[in-house]
This record gives structure tokens, C-alpha cells and sequence, in this order.
């Protein structure tokens, strides 16, 4: 299964069953309060497997959207041939021929699939091109594009796969002003990689990357990608709840997590999140474009999430927003800042104490619940090399958060306990290291070479 050369269908694994079981076997298991997401693994022997193909009369979007919509036990995996290579899916294309979205376009079907020939038929210079197209020319609530939702007992793995999402991502599950119409249950999204067109405030189509809702639950939201995306990474409505977000890359994004969606849905007093081992960056170009507007980790309304053991890098103002009586554990979690936060002033003490008891979490809490423990932010050079010069413990406000962890299962908080670190250097570049789709294999599973191998791996640049 790990070897880039040998096909899904060409291994000595023969049945569905039997490529699914490696496939969940050696992904491993989350975490926290998504502990219970099997996906598409149906341990009594019904798991079916998708593998999707350029080679095939149906696009790539329509094979998609084709294996996602079923409640039925489906492990959707990309062909390792095809995606070898960075492959653009954009699952807007499923509406090109809708003549609503080609007039708004004034385009014709192949130009709104190649959006880059829509660019050169109007004139658009390439730079520009997908702000036009995706945030100006589609930034429409009328158009009939929406994120696919996705169905019970679902993964998308994009391991082995180059698999790009462009603009928009998925649902789990459906609501309509505030109330559940479609809950899906234990679905898993990992090793993907979105990339976005860049946040436009109130955007018409809603473009989220992962957004789940409609009371939906048992969700892994695992190792993928997000850059630049529109107004999220993974958002949390409509009372979803039992959901991990764990080892993900998050870059450029100026509002990673919505939890709630507004002060008036009593139903997302249900709303559980665990978020471990996250690396939220902000480049010193996308900081310099509007300091303070990275956050959002979580905005928390009513419902309650425990996050543990995640880096934020140059994250200046008001990291998270705890409202209407919402929960929000903070354990042993790193905040750095890099260039652009030591550049706020000329003197880089004043700078840091600016950062650390005005801007960073002063703030925090609205209405709610919010302990931090453990927490620390430091200086580091822009290679995440923390600058123990400058360090500061990240205080709390409000009322006293509860152990949200005595709502997981033993086997859980064992595997927290053994694999958490404190917060410092370890954390930070193990973090580094293993966050995002092309990370190095975390805990989770057994294919993990385990802590001390992965903090011996060169270092890398955090922002990348």
C-alpha cells in the first residue's frame, strides 16, 4: 500500500475488504472526541473502494461526487498513476453546464472547466486570474454552486496522490438555517490538499474546505493541506460534534474554525471538537496584508473543544473568540512569532510585551469557558527556532474550562498521555514535521517511526 510504484488493485491484497483494512490499519486511529470515525472500513466486511482515474470517460469531479453521496461503506483513494503529478479537481465544474453560471461567466463550458482560458479569452493577466474568476466573476449566491456533501461512512484519502482542491471542498453532512436536514456519520478526510482563491468577506458561494454540520458526527479531519483558502479551513455548525482535527497544515487562512455559525442555534451547545498537533501559519506577505485578522482558532460558540500540543506561527491578535457560554481547554500549545510580529515596534522587548499581554489573548473570551495550561509564547527566528530570550506563559480568562478529556475513552487519553509534549523546541519541530499532507507518519500509526526518529529528520522551514 505504501509503495508509490504498485496500484491500489496490483498488490497481493485482492478483495475491496482487504485493501480497505491496510488502508484503515495503517492510517491508524484518532484521537479525542472523533475517536469513534471508521470512514469507509466496515470491520463486518462490507467496505468498497473507489479508485479514482483521469483514464475514464466521467470526470474526475463526477467520479467524486459519484462515491461521496452514498451512506454506504466507501474508502476513496486516487489512482496512483493518474495523480502522480499536481492534478487540479475543482468540484465547482460539476455546474459548467448549467447556463445560469455560463451566462454569469459569459463563457462556454470548456472555458468555466479551464478557468485559466477564461482568464486569457477576457483579458485577465494570470496573476490575477483566480481572484477574478473564483471571487469576483463567481461571487454570485444565486449560482447553483455548492460544496458536495458527503454521506455516512465515508473517507477521501489522498495518500500517494498529488490531488489538489481548488476553491471549495466538501460539507459532511446538510442544514438549513440552523437545523439539521442531512447528518452523516463517521467520515474521514485525509492526506488531502486544498488550495484556495483567498478570503473575500461574505463570499457568495460559501467556500468552504471542510465544512461539517447538520449534527453530523464521529469525523477525522486528518494530515491534509489548507492554503489560502477562502473563509476556512474546517468549520463546525449546525451542532456537529464529535470530531478530531488532527496533524493539519493550515497556511494563510484568515479564519481557520468556525464552531457555531451564530449566537441564536442552542444546538451547537452540542458541538465537540478535539484539535491536536495543527501548525496554523500566517507568511510574513499575508501578515503584512492585514495583522490581527489570522484567527478564529476557534471562534466557539456555546459547544466546547479541547486543543492540545498545536503551533501557531505569527498569529498577533486574538487567536480564538470563546461566546454565548462555549468551552475552550488549552493545554501546552506554542505560539511564535516570527519577523513581522518582532517588527511591530522598534524595541523587540516592547514588541513583546505588546504581543503577549495586549494582542494575543487578552481577548479571548466574550461569554464562556477558557483554561490554558502549559502554554507558551516565545520569538523565533523565521525557521521556528524558538528565541528562549522572550517567553511568555498564555493566561486564560473567563471561567474555569472542565477536563473535556474525561469525555474520551481510556484507550484515548492513554495514547494523549504518552504521545503529548510540552510546549517548547520538541513540540515545535515535531509539529513542523509531521503536519500536512507530506508530512512525516505521526503516532496514530503503526507505520510511525516514532518521536525520536522524526526529531531527527533535518529541519525544515515552517513556513512552506
Amino acid at each position: 500500500m505504501t509503495n508509490p510504484d504498485i496500484n491500489w488493485r496490483e498488490s497481493s491484497l485482492k478483495s475491496d475488504q482487504e485493501i480497505v483494512r491496510c488502508l484503515a490499519e495503517t492510517l491508524g486511529r484518532p484521537v479525542g472526541y472523533g475517536e469513534k470515525a471508521l470512514g469507509g472500513f466496515d470491520p463486518n466486511g462490507n467496505s468498497r473502494l473507489t479508485v479514482i482515474t483521469t483514464r475514464s470517460d466521467v470526470s474526475v469531479e463526477q467520479q467524486i461526487y459519484d462515491a461521496v453521496s452514498s451512506d454506504e461503506h466507501n474508502w476513496v483513494v486516487f489512482d496512483k498513476d493518474d495523480f502522480k503529478s499536481d492534478h487540479d479537481i475543482a468540484m465547482y465544474r460539476l455546474k459548467c453546464g448549467e447556463p445560469a453560471v455560463l451566462a454569469k461567466l459569459g463563457a462556454t463550458e470548456r472555458q468555466c472547466v479551464n478557468y485559466q482560458e477564461w482568464c486569457s479569452a477576457k483579458g485577465v493577466p494570470a496573476a490575477d486570474c483566480e481572484h477574478q474568476f473564483f471571487n469576483v466573476a463567481l461571487n454570485d449566491a444565486s449560482l447553483p454552486i455548492r460544496n458536495v456533501v458527503i454521506g455516512s461512512n465515508t473517507t477521501i484519502d489522498g495518500r500517494m496522490s498529488r490531488a489538489v482542491f481548488r476553491f471549495s471542498g466538501f460539507a459532511i453532512g446538510r442544514d438549513s438555517t440552523g437545523t439539521p436536514t442531512q447528518t452523516a456519520e463517521s467520515v474521514i478526510l485525509t492526506h488531502l490538499s486544498f488550495k484556495g482563491a483567498g478570503h473575500v468577506e461574505d463570499h457568495g458561494l460559501d467556500p468552504d474546505m471542510i465544512r461539517s454540520t447538520g449534527a453530523s458526527h464521529d469525523i477525522w479531519i486528518h494530515k491534509n493541506s489548507f492554503s489560502f483558502t477562502g473563509d476556512s479551513a474546517f468549520d463546525v455548525k449546525v451542532g456537529a460534534h464529535d470530531i478530531t482535527m488532527s496533524f493539519n497544515r493550515v497556511l494563510d487562512v484568515k479564519r481557520a474554525t468556525l464552531h457555531g455559525s451564530s449566537d441564536d442555534h442552542t444546538i451547537d451547545a452540542q458541538i465537540t471538537t478535539t484539535m491536536h498537533h495543527n501548525a496554523f501559519i500566517t507568511s510574513e506577505p499575508f501578515y503584512d496584508e492585514g495583522r490581527g485578522t489570522a484567527r478564529r482558532v476557534p471562534l466557539l460558540r456555546r459547544g466546547s473543544s479541547h486543543m492540545f500540543n498545536n503551533v501557531f506561527m505569527n498569529y498577533y491578535k486574538d487567536f480564538a473568540s470563546v461566546r454565548v457560554g462555549g468551552t475552550l481547554l488549552f493545554e501546552d500549545n506554542v505560539f511564535l512569532g516570527g519577523t513581522p510580529v518582532q517588527s511591530e515596534k522598534s524595541d523587540r522587548g516592547a514588541a513583546f510585551n505588546e504581543w503577549t499581554t495586549k494582542r494575543l489573548s487578552s481577548n479571548v473570551v466574550d461569554d464562556g469557558n477558557f483554561t490554558a495550561t502549559g502554554s507558551f509564547a516565545w520569538f523565533s527566528d523565521d525557521e521556528c527556532v524558538i528565541d528562549a530570550t522572550y517567553e511568555a506563559a498564555v493566561s486564560g480568562g473567563g471561567g474555569a474550562a472542565r477536563d473535556l478529556s474525561q469525555d474520551y475513552s481510556g484507550e484515548s487519553r492513554a495514547l494523549i498521555g504518552v504521545h503529548k509534549l510540552r510546549a517548547g523546541q520538541d513540540l515545535v519541530d515535531y509539529v513542523n514535521a509531521t503536519a500536512g499532507k507530506d508530512g512525516a507518519v505521526p503516532f496514530n500509526s503503526p507505520l510511525s517511526e516514532g518521536r525520536d526518529a522524526i526529531l531527527g529528520l533535518p529541519h525544515e522551514a515552517c513556513i512552506r
